[in-house]
């Protein structure tokens, strides 16, 4: 007997040229998302449709009719280790610059990449792939960018919707469209470098009611940036004995950003009052500009990935280009020795800048 265990899994990624191609020779999935521990994969749920009609002996459904077939899955909790899997949930497409040391610039776009995902898993007592599976025709529609004390920068992929999967099982070779014999396991070089520590980040932020100036704010505690791409998967008339999706559609994009700071009073930095004035700014503010976010990770020199609320970090009032609106900032009576105010904006757009040796080239996009 040989057991499939967890931590024998590789899973990793490839940039689709053509939307949903079925696996072929010359196909890749080579980019890894980081470290994680756990995925769920998209195998298929169908929505078979029971009906009750014509069955005065039973009260259960006398027939079902195959139904349309839905494939999400989600990798949590990835541990970024450099910057390139950060556009899966903005973009298309990232402007590379530079030489030696070079800038990604990542800058939420209409459109979304769709990628292939080649999941294998090797039985306790061999080397050789068991099992198989390659998922097309992906885009991510949740995602959340996140770090907390004493961790280290993550980005969950909190779903992630495909068209289909394929498979390569020799046993399943009459199974179609599902078999395919090209859905082969790939070729994986596993990372060596550091993770993005909390420590090693730095949260700026420019308020409206202090009319843009930038103050430092020392005692964060965590933050998220929550990405929902409201995809909705398309279902035409077509040959379609599958049932699958015809393609998935980016729908209305929105962005939620929370992080917690401690109450304590800084010298030239925030003041206990700063958070609740802004908040209640905004209500009587006519030019209602929003604030400015900037949360920067320091790895080493030139080493840096900075998120950035609005794009250009410099609000205005005009449209698409406001920044963060605080929607809640509550001083709650605690238990705890310090007080906390946990901090809910609405996000109009983001810009991701990553600064590494990493050429263009390597990027997925």
């Amino acid at each position: 007997m040989s057991l499939y265990r967890g931590e024998r899994w590789e899973l990793s990624y490839g940039v689709e040229a053509t939307y949903g191609a079925a696996p072929a020779a010359g196909l890749t999935a080579t980019n890894l998302f980081g470290v994680f521990e756990t995925a769920t994969l998209a195998d298929p749920d169908f929505e078979h449709r029971p009906y009750w009609f014509m069955n005065p002996a039973s009260r259960n459904y006398t027939l079902a009719y195959k139904g349309r077939a839905r494939c999400s899955g989600s990798v949590p909790d990835v541990i970024l280790l450099d910057g390139r899997p950060l556009f899966l949930p903005l973009t298309d497409t990232i402007v590379h610059a530079g030489s030696g040391t070079y800038t990604h610039t990542i800058d939420d776009s209409s459109a979304l990449s769709s990628i292939r995902l080649v999941a294998t898993n090797y039985p306790e007592t061999s080397t050789t792939a068991g099992l198989v599976r390659w998922y097309v025709g992906g885009k991510v529609n949740r995602a959340t960018y996140h770090c907390e004390e004493g961790g280290m920068l993550m980005m969950s992929l909190d779903e992630i919707m495909f068209k289909m999967p394929y498979f390569a099982d020799d046993d399943a070779t009459n199974i179609s469209p599902w078999y395919d014999a090209d859905a082969v396991k790939q070729s994986l070089t596993l990372p060596s470098t550091e993770p993005y520590y909390f420590s090693q980040g730095a949260l700026k932020i420019k308020l409206a009611k202090d009319s843009l100036s930038e103050i430092a704010v020392p005692t964060l505690r965590n933050f998220r940036l929550e990405v929902n791409n409201n995809l909705d998967p398309k279902y035409y008339i077509m040959t379609n004995d599958e049932k699958v999706p015809y393609e998935i559609h980016e729908g209305r994009r929105e962005y939620r950003c929370s992080f917690t700071i401690d109450l304590v009073d800084v010298a030239g930095g925030m003041d206990k009052n700063d958070f609740f004035l802004e908040l209640m700014n905004q209500g009587s503010d006519t030019t209602l500009k929003g604030a400015g976010i900037e949360f920067t990770f320091t790895r080493g020199a030139s080493d840096t990935i900075r998120f950035r609320i609005p794009g250009d970090y410099t609000p205005t009032m005009a449209s698409g280009d406001q920044g963060g609106m605080i929607i809640r900032a509550p001083m709650n009576i605690v238990s705890e020795g310090v007080i906390s105010i946990p901090v809910e904006m609405i996000v109009p757009d983001v810009q991701i800048l990553v600064t590494d040796s990493l050429s263009g080239s390597v990027y997925p996009v």
